[in-house]
C-alpha cells in the first residue's frame, strides 16, 4: 500500500487559488433505528453528542457537506424501521457536525404519511438547513428547484430523485421527486439555464444489500451523464458500491459516478451494512474549463460501545485510522470493524476506477492510500 500526503501532494491542486477550487463531501444514509432512540433518550431530549464527534472536523473541512436524511421528522411517537420518525435532535446533531445540505427524496420520506412529510420540511426550514427532493406544492418546487447552491463563486446545481416510497402515494398538492426520465430531462435543461459550474444528481436507487450496481443503475447513470450531469451520487442499497471517475478529453468536463455510499449511521448489522464511505470531491476551474481535481473516499463505521448510562451507543468513526490507532493500544478493536475495513478495501480495489481511499484523523491529518 502506497502512502502519500493528502491533497498537498497534488500539483494540480497547489496551482489553484482557494477561490478556484470547491470541496464537497457526500455521506450516505443517515438513519435512526429503534435501539438508537431507546438508548439515547434522556427525558424530553436525545443525547447524540457522541455520534459524529470523531468525524466532525473532516465534515467541516468541506465547503459543502451533503447527507441523505433517510428519516422523517414526524413527531411523537418516535419510531424506527419500518415506519421511521426521528426527533429534531437528530437533524441538529448532523447540522452541528457540519452537514449543511440534506437530501429528502428517498423511500422513507412518507413513513409518517402527509403529516410527517410536511413536518419534516417545516422543521428543517426552521433549523436553517437547506434541503431538496420533497416539496409542499408546485409553487414550492418551482421556487426552489433545481436547487442552486452558491459557494466561493461556484454555482452548483443539486438534483435529487428516488425510485419510490415503499408503495405509499403522496397526497396532492405535495410533491416527491421520483425517477422519471421525462421529468429529469426537463429539470436538467432548466438547471443549465442557471449557467452552473457543475450539475450533481443524487439518486436514491438500486437494490438493497447488493454490492454490484444493477444494470438499471448503470444505464441510468450513463443517461444522466449524456444529459449533462457531471456527478452522479447514489444511495439506498445500504452497502457500498463502486465509484468511477471518468476523465474527459480536451474541452470535456470530468464526470464522477458513485453508485452507493452505503450507510452513514444506522443500527443495521447485516453484512456490509455497518459502515459506508464519505466521498470528498474537489472541483476546479481554470478560465472556461471545469474539472474534477480529485475524488477520494474514506471508510467510516458505526462503532458500538457502552455509554455512561451503560447502554449501547453508536459513534461514527474514521474506520481505517481508528483501526490503526487502536491496534497499538490496549483498546479492544471491534472484530466487525476489522472485517469491514479489510473486506471493503478489497472490494473497492477490484471495482473502483480512479477513486482512491484517503485516511483522515480526528486532528485532520490526512493521507491518501493508493491501493494499486
Amino acid at each position: 500500500m502506497k502512502i502519500l500526503l493528502s491533497g498537498f501532494c497534488l500539483l494540480s491542486f497547489l496551482s489553484l487559488s482557494a477561490q478556484d477550487s470547491l470541496a464537497i463531501l457526500f455521506a450516505g444514509d443517515a438513519m435512526m433505528h429503534q435501539k438508537q432512540l431507546d438508548n439515547t433518550r434522556r427525558g424530553d431530549f436525545f443525547d447524540l453528542g457522541s455520534y459524529f464527534a470523531n468525524i466532525e472536523r473532516e465534515v467541516k473541512s468541506a465547503d459543502i457537506a451533503v447527507v441523505n436524511f433517510e428519516v422523517p421528522l414526524g413527531g411523537e411517537p418516535y419510531s424506527g424501521y419500518p415506519a421511521f420518525s426521528a426527533p429534531e435532535d437528530f437533524a441538529l446533531a448532523l447540522q452541528k457536525a457540519g452537514f449543511d445540505f440534506f437530501l429528502l427524496a428517498n423511500n422513507h420520506c412518507l413513513d409518517r404519511r402527509t403529516r410527517g412529510f410536511v413536518r419534516t420540511i417545516q422543521a428543517l426550514d426552521s433549523l436553517g438547513i437547506r434541503h431538496t427532493g420533497t416539496f409542499l406544492d408546485c409553487d414550492h418546487r418551482h421556487r426552489t428547484y433545481p436547487m442552486l447552491l452558491r459557494k466561493k463563486d461556484f454555482r452548483i446545481i443539486m438534483l435529487n430523485y428516488t425510485y419510490g416510497t415503499n408503495g405509499l402515494k403522496v397526497d396532492i398538492p405535495r410533491i416527491i421527486n421520483y425517477i422519471d426520465k421525462e421529468i429529469m430531462k426537463g429539470d436538467i435543461a432548466e438547471a443549465k439555464l442557471f449557467n452552473p459550474d457543475f450539475i450533481i444528481a443524487n439518486m436514491h436507487w438500486g437494490l438493497e444489500y447488493e454490492r454490484i450496481p444493477s444494470r438499471e443503475q448503470r444505464e441510468l447513470a450513463d443517461w444522466l451523464l449524456r444529459q449533462g450531469v457531471d456527478l452522479v451520487i447514489g444511495s439506498h442499497p445500504h452497502v457500498v458500491q463502486p465509484m468511477e471517475l471518468r476523465r474527459g478529453k480536451e474541452g470535456v468536463t470530468d464526470r464522477l459516478v458513485v453508485y452507493s455510499l452505503g450507510n452513514f449511521i444506522s443500527n443495521m448489522s447485516r453484512e456490509h451494512t455497518d459502515g459506508g464511505v464519505m466521498v470528498k470531491v474537489v472541483l476546479g476551474r481554470k478560465g472556461l474549463r471545469r474539472y474534477i481535481v480529485s475524488a477520494q473516499y474514506s471508510l467510516i463505521y458505526s462503532s458500538r460501545y457502552k455509554n455512561e448510562q451503560g447502554k449501547e451507543d453508536i459513534r461514527v468513526v474514521p474506520a481505517a485510522s481508528w483501526l490503526g490507532k487502536n491496534q497499538n493500544s490496549s483498546f479492544s478493536v471491534d472484530s466487525a470493524l476489522i472485517k469491514y475495513v479489510n473486506n471493503t478495501r478489497l472490494f473497492l480495489k477490484g471495482n473502483n476506477k480512479e477513486v482512491e481511499e484517503y485516511i483522515f484523523f480526528k486532528k485532520n491529518a490526512r493521507i491518501i492510500c493508493s491501493l494499486k
